[in-house]
């Protein structure tokens, strides 16, 4: 789960060397940048509220597919939003999103990636009474121009809230969580995983890759370079959940996990897009004493491995998603409240 837990104060814990600080949000300190520009271009809205999305860019579209649907207005609490089978593209500069194929189960957290002229779906929830929780190994996917989702390879076992991508020209899944047991309808049955998959040449299989060095939940991801960068995410520890600021490098060619600098900041729930050579990540969500929803853009440079806040959000957001185009990024979802409260349907486009 994402965003569900609340967090009890606590003294920072140091992670290990290259790693980021893991820090409460409580305490958390975080330099504002001079006044900006605007930045941020309103676009059609989503055909409804959705939060708990991982996007993709395919077939020249922006598919947003799944999430955590809102079913009433306002929502005021998470009894009032549902998975949704519901997929929605958009072509940049067009007036209105189209309707996809329906995905074939209800899914929240499932996550889009194009490839090899397929999007694939991959893991994610489905919900029913008493199990809201119950994490997939099962993977759809839709052929460009086609009526109806395929099954696909299924994961070696259920992961969700993972990170993921197409790096040396395979398709990554990596951290995220998984059932730490048989039982899986919740929460507390799953657990932070450092398990990495890579499909098979001939889109068959999942074959084992190189562990991530530290498991981590709701992180945000983007492709730079050619490698896959995981930034911040949650990690379960001493009966808490804490956002981090970590920053894990997944490179092809070394088919290796290295570290970066950290974020600026820790955050979890939040979302990234690459632009114009660099990484920008957006908003998130923290608990504690007192829960927010941050507003925070960060950018990271890689060639000087440094982070900076170079501006805000109109409205913060979690649970968002982010996907770059020809240079801009569009921001899509998400919920403007701590939980499942005050959930979007907002379409902006931001541009560095």
């Amino acid at each position: 789960m994402r965003r569900r837990t609340l967090l009890a104060g606590g003294a920072a814990l140091v992670a290990g060397p290259g790693l980021g600080q893991w820090t409460p949000e409580p305490r958390e300190r975080v330099a504002r940048p001079p006044a900006a520009p605007p930045r941020f271009r309103a676009q059609p809205a989503l055909p409804h509220p959705v939060q708990e999305i991982y996007p993709a860019f395919f077939d020249a579209r922006i598919i947003v597919g799944g999430g955590l649907e809102a079913r009433t207005t306002p929502v005021t609490s998470l009894a009032d939003l549902a998975p949704t089978v519901a997929v929605h593209a958009f072509r940049p500069g067009a007036r209105s999103w189209e309707r996809l194929p329906d995905l074939p189960v209800a899914l929240h957290h499932p996550l889009l990636i194009g490839h090899a002229g397929r999007l694939w779906c991959i893991g994610g929830f489905t919900a029913r009474p008493g199990a809201l929780w119950q994490m997939e190994r099962r993977v759809w996917t839709l052929a460009r121009g086609a009526a109806r989702w395929e099954e696909g390879p299924p994961l070696p076992r259920p992961q969700a809230e993972a990170v993921g991508g197409v790096v040396g020209g395979r398709l990554l899944v990596a951290a995220g969580r998984t059932p730490m047991d048989a039982a899986n309808s919740g929460h507390a049955d799953h657990g932070d995983t450092q398990e990495c998959w890579l499909l098979s040449a001939d889109s068959q299989r999942w074959e084992p890759g190189p562990r991530v060095p530290r498991g981590v939940n709701s992180a945000a991801f983007a492709i730079l370079n050619g490698r896959l960068h995981m930034v911040g995410g949650r990690h379960s520890t001493g009966g808490q959940i804490l956002n981090v600021a970590d920053h894990q490098v997944f490179d092809p060619t070394a088919n290796a996990w290295t570290s970066r600098a950290p974020m600026p900041a820790p955050r979890g729930g939040h979302a990234a897009a690459v632009a114009l050579g660099q990484i920008f990540a957006f908003g998130g969500e923290s608990f504690g004493k007192t829960p927010a929803v941050h507003a925070e853009v960060f950018a990271y440079d890689p060639r000087t491995d440094r982070w900076q806040e170079v501006t805000r959000m109109t409205e913060g957001r979690h649970g968002l998603g982010a996907v770059g185009v020809a240079g801009r990024i569009h921001l899509i979802g998400g919920a403007a409240e701590p939980g499942g409260r005050a959930t979007r349907a907002t379409h902006e486009m931001f541009t560095p």
